[in-house]
């Protein structure tokens, strides 16, 4: 019989929620590191054109699918962290919103900062990779706040 707190969370889907939970401090450091702190200042603020990585990749530039790619793994984890952090950010739709609004908050920065490019492609990217993450983290998410079926018989 596992040991049950208040919350009805058993003591094994406590301590995994608090790990999970204490990954999000080293991983919100590295999206930090890469996107700002780690970036020369340019001294220029360049906002490119929205879908220009997708038309150059069409075009044959395939040196962009690593951008790409990368876009879309960064803010992957972020899907599968925020329903853990947050129980009210238990659909996808909702960690799309949240990977949107840290995106633009990033893309925003690195203007600002000219530690970067505002990139319309990079927004788009980060939010599918929040919000295909969130097929991963809201139904883990759910399974750890739901009670086991054999502790709500008693």
């Amino acid at each position: 019989m596992p040991f049950n707190n208040s919350g009805g969370i058993n003591i094994i889907k406590k301590i995994l929620l608090i790990l999970l939970r204490l990954l999000t401090i080293p991983y919100s450091y590295a999206v930090l590191a890469i996107t700002l702190l780690y970036r020369k200042p340019t001294n220029t603020h360049k906002i490119k054109p929205p879908f220009w990585e997708i038309t150059e990749l069409i075009k044959g530039n395939e040196s962009l699918l690593f951008d790409i790619i990368a876009n879309t793994i960064m803010l992957f984890p972020l899907g599968i962290f925020a329903p853990l952090c947050f129980r009210k950010s238990d659909k996808p739709k909702k960690i799309a919103l949240i990977g949107l609004i840290v995106s633009v908050s990033i893309e925003i920065a690195q203007l600002v900062t000219t530690r970067g490019l505002f990139e319309i492609d990079d927004i788009f990217h980060n939010t599918l990779g929040a919000f295909l993450g969130a097929y991963i983290g809201c139904p883990l998410a759910k399974r750890i706040f739901t009670e086991d079926s054999s502790q709500r018989k008693k």
